[in-house]
């Protein structure tokens, strides 16, 4: 059979850029639609969210457009579950009874920050007293090698190690992952992994030295491919042989992967964000990158901005995320505020706090006065 051409209903949903299935709905069906928003209020584009019934069945999902919005146009008319899912927030779950041929809207659903936890593994020597076994005729067991005991790292802001930044040159490699120390392991690497490293010899590292694991990329959100260098974590020297040296991964950003090269760490101490000023739109900086694998800026990720100390930015700084005015507005189109949280003479890091809109390469960050 021959389907109906499209309704005006469907392609008013196509040029709003509402998410779902725009279709005609079949008798007796309901319309559900809804905003996503973190917990200030900032809409949240990207959600991945998913109707379901209430036995499980998967009846349509969707996502979020660049103001948060959703909708699904032909549901049945019976209680349904709406989850939303977004990297870096907790999973939420609301559930909405849907009326037949009417059109629903669904309370503001607002995502919560995910909470990030670190594990702390304490030892303590418990001996029990215990006859000792007799000696077997075979082969006796060796004990595994003691773990490294690691130097006390010093107390810094780890997103100031962790993400993206421009590139620098010369690259001071002082090695590179080879592998695991131990046999086994599917080459991603993360806290308390032994690593075997190449080029430790000749004096470039010592025991107790920390360094962190950078890695080269080029970001498929620029046509022309920009280059970057992703940290993927910090891990501390524990012995050094002639050309080779052991070290411990004391945390990973994500995982480390071989292949990943070494380069000097520098503490950065924590720092609570300056106060909230005017935005200074005449010194704004631009974005030059996302990280690997981003092609976007939501809240609590990290890009880089094309000014750094030598255009007076500093870490702590607040920064005014916009666009410039589109043609008939009266001033810039604010899109969020961000962070710095690490600086070099030409560029900088920052994290985004909030934001009402989709962040990418080539917006604008102006710094807070």
């Amino acid at each position: 059979m021959r389907q109906s051409g499209p309704t005006l209903a469907t392609i008013l949903l196509v040029l709003l850029g509402l998410c779902g299935t725009a279709r005609s709905a079949p008798a007796g069906a309901g319309r559900v639609h809804g905003v996503v928003a973190d917990e200030s209020g900032g809409v949240l584009p990207g959600v991945t969210v998913v109707a379901a019934s209430v036995d499980g069945r998967i009846l349509a999902t969707g996502v979020t457009d660049e103001v948060g919005r959703y909708a699904f146009n032909a549901l049945p008319a019976t209680a349904v579950r709406l989850s939303f899912q977004l990297q870096g927030f907790s999973n939420a779950v609301v559930e909405f009874a849907v009326a037949a041929d009417a059109d629903g809207s669904v309370p503001t659903q607002r995502l919560k920050l995910a909470r990030q936890s670190e594990t702390v593994e304490v030892r303590g020597d418990a001996r029990i007293n215990l006859p000792a076994p007799p000696p077997s005729p075979r082969l006796a067991m060796q004990p595994p090698p003691p773990r490294p005991l690691l130097r006390p790292v010093p107390d810094h802001d780890k997103d100031s190690v962790c993400g993206p930044s421009r590139p620098q040159a010369p690259k001071d490699s002082l090695g590179t992952i080879r592998s695991a120390r131990s046999a086994g392991g599917n080459g991603l690497y993360a806290a308390g992994d032994e690593l075997v490293i190449d080029g430790g010899g000749a004096g470039s590292l010592e025991v107790g030295q920390n360094l962190v694991a950078r890695r080269s990329y080029r970001t498929s959100a620029d046509p022309d491919g920009a280059a970057g260098e992703h940290t993927a974590g910090l891990m501390q020297i524990v012995s050094v042989d002639r050309n080779t040296a052991a070290a411990v991964v004391v945390y990973a950003c994500d995982e480390l992967l071989p292949g990943d090269w070494l380069a000097p760490f520098t503490p950065e101490p924590v720092r609570a964000p300056e106060p909230a000023g005017m935005p200074a739109y005449d010194r704004a900086a631009r974005i030059v990158l996302t990280d690997q694998g981003q092609m976007i800026g939501a809240p609590r990720r990290l890009m880089v901005i094309d000014q750094g100390t030598g255009q007076g930015v500093r870490v702590g700084q607040r920064l005014t995320l916009f666009r410039p005015p589109r043609s008939g507005a009266r001033g810039p189109s604010v899109i969020g505020d961000a962070v710095v949280v690490a600086v070099r003479t030409d560029s900088a890091t920052i994290r985004v706090l909030h934001s009402t809109d989709i962040i990418a390469m080539g917006d604008s960050a102006a710094p807070q006065q």
